[in-house]
């Protein structure tokens, strides 16, 4: 219909709006969808960010959690709110009413319409009777709102986690266990391991209710013509809206986002002292997602090869593949390039490293089932320790650039083993892969398909392809490699991209 059509716009275009902070226009029309579809999950976490008053934030929070009582970052960032506040922290579960939030003017229409204005102006005169009766009166023990400053800071800090005065409140005690990582320590991988694959083909089916491509957003580097580094564009998730946002007069490579999409980090070539002499390498950059141009500098390994960096959940740490001793090894660090540690230390090249979303293990490509120097890889994982090493993959040929799906459950892989590079699915253990670009069809038959990733809820996958012509593109397909489709030319031949994480769309 066209009315849902028409919803489905204001959206997209309210969160569109939100994230380049217009919260008025986000407001509107966020709120416009609320009124219509009152269960819509989604569209109540954006408005909360896009809110300009902490009860108001508070109650659009509160029913994001009535509508799912699993959403957990719907229930960090009350919280935290609720700490602010210093209000209780309980949300009443089970089917209820939305809040009623105050409508924009003019909005909406009929005698339906005005009675719901007129009972949400008796609920907003009550909050605001129970706010200044808090304000002025502890005789029962009731906390004071934040002062002003405080207010604007949580409400100007993206959720779920907000920046507040902390004499305002008391900190939630931490009680998990804080790692110190010695740079020194080299963990020795141990003699043997033992493998562990299900070479067993099972079909794997895709998550029903699908989203727009469109909605997400991704970054990708190539070359330009008259460059010899790549420069670093923006593009929607289904190839379009392609601008260029820095120029390749220093370089971007092996880009990777932080979980959280606030910062990115990058390989760049390089030239820097090193003791007295000149090199020229390419080193660890890490820089604000907003401000590529001003990335950061973080290693100084010095060495010819380093690449392929990914964020650990924490949007603290990275891991890296460097040839730093020799041979490409893993290394860890943290994002302002202290704590770096070893954690292979083989003979074998390993490269390729992928961080799962829950922070437990690492994947990545290793000669270790093959024999150093063949450059035959199957795909392993690591702890963060080095300690453990477990195989996932064993097949003819070379699996190599493992990506993760959203909820750590799947890895999506590359091999050569039926000749040609193609894209497959299989379980985070290893067992039920999937083959998804199929050899069968003559659109794919010879061609390289490389650099697979989930979109941001694990719905659909992304790879780049020469199996239109020369240049490496843009193709989506869904889970099953039922559907193949390339996304719109940006007329570059792509060498590494990534999809802007998007956390609050994810179920928990």
């Amino acid at each position: 219909m066209a009315g849902n059509n028409s919803l489905d716009e204001k959206l997209r275009t309210g969160i569109e709006a939100a994230r380049r902070g217009d919260k008025a226009t986000a407001s509107r029309l966020l709120r416009q969808v609320v009124d219509v579809t009152p269960n819509n999950e989604v569209a109540w976490m954006w408005l909360a960010s896009a809110l300009d008053n902490l009860i108001e934030r508070k109650q659009a929070l509160e029913q994001a959690l009535r509508i799912n009582p699993s959403n957990a970052r719907a229930q960090q960032a009350l919280d935290q709110l609720n700490a602010v506040l210093g209000t209780p922290g309980t949300v009443r579960r089970g089917p209820s009413s939305p809040a009623n939030l105050p409508r924009p003017a003019g909005a909406g229409g009929g005698a339906g319409n005005t009675l719901i204005t007129i009972v949400g102006a008796v609920v907003a005169l009550a909050i605001l009777a129970l706010i200044i009766f808090a304000v002025v009166s502890n005789s029962q023990g009731n906390p004071t709102l934040p002062n002003e400053a405080t207010q604007l800071a949580v409400l100007n800090t993206p959720l779920p986690t907000a920046t507040i005065d902390p004499k305002d409140y008391t900190p939630t005690p931490f009680y998990g266990i804080i790692v110190t990582v010695n740079p020194t320590t080299q963990i020795t991988l141990p003699p043997s391991f033992t493998p562990t694959f299900t070479p067993t083909t099972v079909p794997i089916t895709p998550t029903a209710t699908l989203y727009p491509m469109a909605q997400f957003a991704m970054l990708y580097t190539s070359i330009k013509d008259g460059q010899t580094q790549p420069s670093l564009f923006s593009v929607d998730g289904a190839g379009t809206s392609d601008r260029q946002i820095a120029d390749g007069t220093a370089g971007f490579s092996d880009i990777a986002y932080s979980p959280d999409g606030s910062k990115i980090a990058f390989v760049r070539s390089t030239t820097y002292d090193n003791n007295g002499t000149s090199v020229t390498t390419p080193e660890l950059f890490v820089a604000p997602a907003s401000n590529p141009n001003g990335a950061v500098r973080i290693t100084q390994f010095g060495k010819s090869e380093l690449s392929h960096p990914s964020w650990a959940p924490d949007n603290v740490q990275l891991v890296v593949a460097t040839n730093y001793d020799g041979d490409m090894e893993l290394w860890t660090l943290t994002d302002d390039g202290k704590n770096q540690k070893q954690i292979t230390n083989n003979d074998f090249a390993d490269r390729d490293p992928a961080w799962s979303p829950k922070g437990d293990v690492i994947a990545y490509a290793s000669e270790q089932a093959n024999g150093a120097g063949t450059g035959l890889t199957e795909i392993f994982t690591i702890t963060p320790d080095g300690k453990t090493i477990t195989q996932l993959t064993d097949a003819n040929g070379s699996s190599y650039s493992p990506a993760w799906s959203p909820d750590g459950t799947r890895i999506a892989f590359a091999s050569d083993r039926n000749g040609d590079s193609d894209i497959f699915v299989m379980d985070a253990n290893g067992g039920n892969y999937t083959l998804i670009t199929k050899d069968s069809t003559s659109t794919s038959n010879g061609a390289e398909d490389r650099i697979p990733a989930f979109n941001p809820l694990g719905q659909m996958l992304v790879f780049i392809s020469n199996r239109g012509g020369d240049a490496m593109q843009f193709y989506v397909s869904d889970l099953k490699g039922s559907e193949i489709t390339r996304l719109a030319d940006p007329g570059l031949n792509i060498q590494s991209f990534a999809f802007r994480p998007e956390p609050l769309l994810l179920p928990r």
